[in-house]
């Protein structure tokens, strides 16, 4: 790999070619951070004698080295593989990593793309990126250096027909519940059985979800472990409760208590079931709730039963028209009330509005000291 700058690639439109080689990755990404820095600055890469090193970038100011940095190059890389790296000693750091001398550096990634979720996984590592779209993030303490900017939001080189790349869609909702639900081991035909979904949506979510490093697999084997916190927070980002149902707000003038009064005196035939903070009640109280989550198939005709008002703001109670069953699923009763299961309910407060998300990690830590009073045994 050259040390000349004029090896650096920055396309002129989009995202350019997509880079073949680890050589390719380093040049358009290095183009993309040469683009951020002052004028009087620049990138320099070149090769290493340490086997162990992919890659050496310092950024110059002038004809001065300012910092150099020790490069691992991947043309892509899953989350799995990015968790395997942070395994390694290498990368293990708490605050900044300072030069060791001018032939030695911190640690970064460069790869062809790197999706939020692994991003955010690195910042909290302490690890510096680049990838070829333009995401980038170097730290370094000495001399003291923060870049960062962003890039593309999806893969711009992923191919159509390519293999499940978010939690998005029905098959995906039904196999992230049954995964948390359910404790392993689990073979990808009971995963399918007990989730209701096809045998093909199940293989390919199971690989999507290997390859993320949210569960883990025997080859042509069982599921063995799930990271079931992790992969609730991944599927509320990736299909949080506001977009993936239709809904509409309601106010119940005399507030949550009044709410769950009314709920406890519905007969049987009116189908609905709680979720959010009062759902959470019975495992995890927050704090008073603020705001019922109510789903039902029939939503006008539950808010009129109940007596809500809609409106446009201010809204202490949210019916929602689910899109798919599974939100029904495992459903239990507290108090007179039909309250979903915790992993769902956990979801929905990490992908709703306002305190919500406070909720939902507060319930998740409740979830994770209590496996045995909301995880089931399949029954084989």
């Amino acid at each position: 790999m050259s040390t000349q700058r004029r090896t650096l690639i920055m396309p002129s439109d989009g995202y350019g070619p997509q880079p073949l080689s680890e050589r390719d990755v380093m040049l358009q990404a290095g183009g993309r951070l040469q683009a951020t820095l002052p004028p009087d600055w620049y990138v320099d890469l070149s090769t290493s004698s340490d086997p162990k090193t992919d890659a050496i970038l310092k950024l110059r100011r002038s004809d001065s080295s300012a910092l150099t940095f020790r490069v691992e190059v991947k043309r892509s890389i899953t989350r799995a593989g990015v968790l395997s790296l942070l395994d390694q000693q290498r990368y293990v750091s708490g605050p900044p990593a300072r030069q060791e001398s001018k032939e030695r550096g911190p640690w970064m990634l460069a790869t062809r793309y790197l999706s939020r979720q692994i991003q955010d996984l690195l910042r909290e590592r302490g690890v510096s990126y680049m990838d070829a779209t333009g995401n980038i993030f170097l730290r370094a303490e000495d001399p003291l250096v923060l870049i960062a900017d962003r890039g593309a939001t999806t893969d711009p080189w992923r191919r159509a027909g390519r293999p499940t790349a978010s939690l998005k869609g029905l098959p995906a909702a039904l196999m992230v519940r049954a995964l948390a639900d359910y404790v392993p081991p689990l073979t990808v035909p009971e995963l399918a059985n007990v989730a209701g979904t096809s045998i093909g949506a199940a293989y390919r979510l199971v690989d999507y979800l290997t390859n993320e490093g949210l569960i883990t697999r025997e080859s042509r084997g069982p599921v063995t472990t799930v990271d079931w916190p992790e992969l609730l927070r991944r599927w509320s980002q990736d299909a949080p409760f506001l977009d993936t149902n239709s809904t509409r707000g309601y106010l119940e003038p005399r507030g949550i208590d009044a709410l769950a009064t009314k709920l406890r005196g519905l007969t049987e035939g009116q189908s609905y079931a709680v979720s959010g903070s009062l759902a959470a009640q019975p495992y995890a109280p927050y704090a008073e709730p603020r705001l019922a989550l109510l789903y039902t198939t029939e939503p006008e005709t539950l808010a009129t039963t109940l007596g809500l008002r809609p409106v446009e703001t201010g809204a202490n109670v949210i019916v929602a028209s689910p899109r798919s069953p599974v939100v029904y699923a495992r459903s239990t009763t507290w108090q007179g009330i039909t309250i979903v299961a915790p992993s769902q309910s956990a979801a929905d407060l990490l992908g709703g509005p306002g305190r919500n998300p406070s909720e939902g990690e507060f319930l998740i830590a409740w979830m994770k000291e209590n496996p045995d009073d909301w995880r089931r045994q399949l029954d084989r």
